[in-house]
């Protein structure tokens, strides 16, 4: 992500400042996600009783980085203890939460915490500043980060922009991602649909027809000119969508479906997107019939 900040203090200090939120809130903002001191007690929690930040704007991680620090803790321990607030009986994580996750993987039971007392503006701002400042966030992960803070803190589009080091019309584009159905940012987060591809359905003049346009956008292929065409189209026309042509399978695409399916004794579909990536999605009727299919695969599952 552009402009990324150097660190989260300096990144609390430019949301929380200019007369917005008193200065007291930064030192608490900072102070919540401060390195652990030498007079702080460390303590073993149980993994079954750490929960979320409930502010977490994060939905997707990534699971090969997880695995791999899921690696390092089996082999090292988790180093750096997380840091927690009291909720109940249960804890709620302030910050860590990959840290929890891949002790989770690891098979784990406990993790070394620290437990300190924050309010949930801090633990709000924590979650969404830290976030914003990672680049890996995705574009509608982004837009909900941007969303709550500017609500939280009563900003404008113009304001948030400046606070977070974007330009105006990249914040402006995010957050209008934002109107388009839940399916469709769904597809856009999962890189089935491109930001450009995006942008060009909110020109429909009619958002009932989202939902077509996307459907042909994802049979025919098209480029984001092709869809900002099709837009054009169908707003001077006002007609709908044609109705989504099957789309066309690749020669190469059909023979790796019909060697898989060789392979795995079972049905196999291959489906490809629009910016050459897929899935491939192996059937099984029972258990017995998937631990077959592991096995093929050398996959043990204890």
């Amino acid at each position: 992500m552009a402009n990324k900040k150097g660190g989260l203090g300096k990144g609390m200090s430019s949301l929380f400042g200019a007369n917005n939120v008193s200065k007291s809130a930064v030192e608490h903002t900072k102070s919540a996600t401060k390195e652990p001191t030498a007079t702080e007690n460390v303590v073993q929690l149980n993994l079954s009783a750490i929960k979320p930040n409930p502010f977490q704007p994060r939905r997707h991680f990534d699971e090969t980085k997880l695995q791999e620090l899921a690696t390092s803790v089996q082999d090292s321990g988790v180093l750096t203890p997380i840091i927690v607030r009291e909720d109940g009986k249960s804890y709620q994580i302030i910050a860590g939460e990959r840290r929890v996750r891949a002790s989770r993987l690891a098979k784990l039971t406990t993790i070394p915490a620290i437990v300190r007392q924050v309010d949930d503006d801090t633990m709000a701002a924590v979650a969404l500043i830290e976030n914003l400042q990672r680049d890996d966030l995705n574009v509608i992960e982004e837009a909900q980060a941007f969303d709550a803070l500017m609500t939280r803190l009563s900003l404008s589009q113009a304001q948030l922009a400046e606070k977070v080091g974007k330009d105006r019309a990249t914040v402006a584009n995010a957050l209008r991602l934002l109107k388009l159905p839940e399916n469709v940012q769904t597809l856009l987060q999962d890189g089935d649909l491109s930001m450009g591809q995006a942008r060009a359905l909110l020109g429909l003049k009619k958002k009932s027809q989202i939902d077509k346009v996307v459907a042909t956008i994802m049979a025919r292929g098209l480029n984001v000119r092709q869809v900002e065409a099709l837009v054009k189209q169908i707003n001077e026309s006002g007609d709908e969508p044609a109705a989504s042509e099957k789309p066309q399978i690749s020669p190469f695409i059909a023979a790796v479906a019909t060697q898989l399916e060789e392979k795995f004794g079972t049905k196999v579909k291959v489906n490809t997107a629009t910016k050459g990536n897929g899935k491939i999605e192996i059937n099984y009727v029972s258990n017995d019939d998937l631990s077959r299919i592991l096995a093929l695969l050398n996959i043990e599952v204890d």
